[in-house]
């Protein structure tokens, strides 16, 4: 109650002596009916410049609120430059990457160059969404690639990055842990859970139940096929590490990766 008092201490002082001068104004018009002549003029001036201040005292509010608008904004589109400039430093390698795979003549040497693509991408998922002065390998984000196997029942670990202990090796889709990685891979919604041991919505690693917050984000092979290839996981330990940027992040990741294999 008291930080919110502290927060909201102009609002309320502005409020307060609205009302208060509102109130005056009403009273000295209302009382100046059965006042001698003089008396009354005086008081419905009085009167009318109470309500005049509470009109002021509304028109300040309005302002206030304006600018703060304006503030939040000027925030907004300085926070959006500066991350486009970051994705732009973090996505140069993988462009790369993916440049190499696309000039290789043959369908072999493509492959080559794939394994290339796919570190990358996690490399970049795994550093650009750990938290600052965060030890990368302890507390920072870990970024892994599940394909499906040849029979599309089960997701098997491609390669990881980031946190030293690795993810779990396999997910079967018929199991009910499965079951949630399956609906990720069937209707395409990048799912982002911030706080996996409370809602206990989703399987943690094995052996570890090292992380409390995930983004599941399905891999789509980009071209005429539309094949669905894997999901791409990242998970940090702690809830709040992950995000909404981070999940349109790891979306544009996915989609790299499935420029990638619509080559191959």
């Amino acid at each position: 109650m008291l930080n919110f008092l502290k927060q909201h201490a102009s609002v309320i002082v502005i409020t307060l002596l609205g009302a208060t001068l509102a109130a005056i104004g009403f009273y000295t018009q209302f009382a100046a009916g059965d006042k001698p002549s003089s008396h009354r003029d005086y008081m419905m001036w009085a009167g009318t410049l109470s309500q005049v201040g509470v009109v002021l005292l509304g028109a300040i509010q309005v302002i206030r609120v304006e600018r703060k608008s304006s503030r939040i904004q000027a925030l907004s589109v300085d926070y959006q430059t500066r991350l486009n400039e970051t994705l732009d430093i973090a996505l140069k390698p993988l462009t790369q990457a993916l440049a190499d795979l696309s000039e290789e003549p043959t369908v072999a040497d493509k492959r080559y160059h794939l394994g290339n693509v796919e570190g990358t991408a996690l490399t970049v998922a795994a550093s650009l969404m750990t938290r600052q002065n965060v030890p990368i390998t302890t507390k920072g984000a870990r970024a892994s690639l599940y394909l499906l196997d040849s029979a599309g029942g089960q997701l098997e670990l491609k390669g990881s990055r980031g946190r030293a202990v690795g993810p779990r090796v396999r997910f079967d889709l018929s199991t009910p842990d499965g079951l949630y990685m399956k609906k990720t891979l069937d209707d395409g919604v990048p799912v982002l859970i911030d706080g996996i041991t409370t809602t206990k919505r989703f399987p943690a690693s094995d052996p570890l139940k090292d992380y409390d917050a995930v983004i599941v984000v399905r891999v789509q092979a980009d071209g005429a096929s539309g094949r669905t290839t894997g999901v791409l996981c990242v998970d940090a330990p702690e809830a709040g590490d992950l995000n909404e940027t981070h999940r349109a992040f790891t979306q544009v990741l996915a989609n790299v990766l499935g420029v990638a294999y619509a080559q191959v």
